[in-house]
């Protein structure tokens, strides 16, 4: 039996896929086999590093050759284990195979993990390249028990990922039945920012040199009667499709500036604040009025405001972006880089803009206690950003032990549960204000 007639109606692939990567298909047949014996599940991830074409475009094949060797080599030394197999697409596109895996979150891990290899650089020449990879994932026996099922479902799910935040998307997602949401999700968005119903909780952040609370950081919470928790990704998101991204930032930082007002009067607390954004309401270029409008309106100096931006990476490709941070810093507004994603390498260029502050993640390190290897990982990454001259927020700090270790390393500022969690307004007041009793 060849293999164009092994594909069942249905099946999702056509035949002139099937013939052109033939060796492929015919090596997740057998792996689809060795889990309906075994009763396993495996994997596929499908992954279009979105750069190559353009590559070839500029150019040449010969360069983008080169490029696509690279991301091979990183899907392969990154993702790939014993045993797993990898294929090329085409231009931009590669498979990974996990060939057993335990369920969907190991599917996930192994996508996230892709992304974080793929959203750095790659090099031509003193030119800097940044891929714009999406990752569709389709896992065996939940969205297929045929290798061509599989691959068109995990190609479908690669599609829809280039429209979602995360740009991970599985074979579960529904473009419809996301785009519907979406739709509800701008609905009761301006509903909420035009009765003022977004609510914020705020987070102490501590100066690790001196032991005492000197900030905080505000977050978005969207309690919708409908839609229930919004996280803040798909608030902005709903903001970003539905052309309200102004009025969106605009009502969380009159709000939080406001409330930090109230802490200073109320509490006896003069904070800084930060507040994080996504790096695409950077290419909003009202942004530094709607900034300047509200200081102005609750009296707050720009230096005690802190914008922390999150998604680095595309600082890289649009110059609108990296025009308004330069306005913002004109105002005199401080800059802060809060991007876990974010490669190690991505802080040269980086350092080329206006930030002056970088939030280091710290939960993922071992117990720095016995862990001299993390201990000189963790100093280096500090020392290089003070180079840089960007102080650094440890967030994610366990306990008191880690809070002196990171203060004996040189980070600057820390916020973390175990000091205080994320509060309301009013709480915050009464746990960290100053009573005149």
């Amino acid at each position: 039996m060849s293999l164009a007639e092994g594909v069942e109606p249905g099946d999702g692939l056509p035949g002139q896929f099937v013939a052109e990567f033939a060796p492929f298909v015919e090596a997740l047949r057998r792996r689809v086999e060795q889990r309906q014996a075994d009763g396993g599940h495996l994997a596929i991830l499908l992954v279009d590093c979105g750069v190559v074409n353009r590559i070839d475009a500029v150019w040449g094949y010969e360069v983008g050759d080169t490029v696509r060797g690279r991301v091979t080599e990183l899907l392969r030394t990154d993702v790939l284990r014993p045993g797993d197999f990898f294929g090329q697409m085409g231009r931009d596109s590669f498979a990974c195979v996990l060939s057993i895996v335990e369920g969907p979150a190991v599917a996930l891990l192994a996508a996230q993990k892709s992304l974080r290899a793929l959203n750095a650089p790659f090099w031509i020449g003193d030119d800097e390249i940044f891929a714009s990879p999406a990752i569709g994932i389709a896992i065996y026996p939940m969205h297929g028990d045929h290798a061509e099922t599989l691959m068109q479902r995990a190609k479908s799910a690669c599609d829809l990922a280039f429209d979602m935040t995360g740009r991970i998307a599985d074979a579960d997602d529904d473009r419809e039945s996301r785009a519907e949401a979406r739709l509800l999700h701008e609905n009761r968005l301006r509903t909420a920012v035009s009765e003022d119903a977004l609510e914020l909780v705020f987070q102490p952040q501590y100066d690790l040199r001196r032991g005492q609370i000197m900030g905080t950081e505000c977050l978005l919470r969207w309690n919708d009667p409908s839609l229930g928790v919004v996280v803040a990704e798909e608030a902005f998101a709903a903001a970003e499709s539905a052309g309200m991204v102004t009025e969106l930032v605009s009502s969380i930082l009159n709000r939080a500036l406001r409330n930090v007002s109230e802490f200073r009067y109320s509490g006896g607390l003069d904070l800084r604040i930060g507040i994080k954004l996504p790096s695409r309401a950077l290419l909003d270029t009202e942004l530094p009025d709607v900034v300047q409008r509200a200081l102005g309106t609750w009296s707050r100096r720009p230096g005690t405001l802190i914008l922390e931006i999150g998604g680095t990476s595309l600082l890289s490709k649009e110059p609108i972006a990296q025009e308004t941070l330069l306005r913002l810093k004109e105002i005199g507004v401080k800059l802060s880089i809060d991007d876990p994603e974010m490669a190690l390498s991505s802080l040269f260029w980086l350092a080329t803009l206006p930030f002056q502050e970088l939030k280091l993640d710290v939960s993922a390190v071992p117990d720095l206690a016995g862990a001299s290897k993390s201990e000189r990982i963790l100093q280096s990454v500090v020392e290089l950003a003070h180079a840089l001259r960007l102080d650094v927020v440890a967030v994610g700090v366990a306990d008191e032990n880690q809070a002196t270790r990171l203060k004996e390393l040189g980070c600057d500022y820390m916020q973390a549960d175990f000091k205080g969690p994320a509060l309301d307004p009013q709480s915050f007041v009464e746990r960290f204000g100053f009573s005149e009793d």
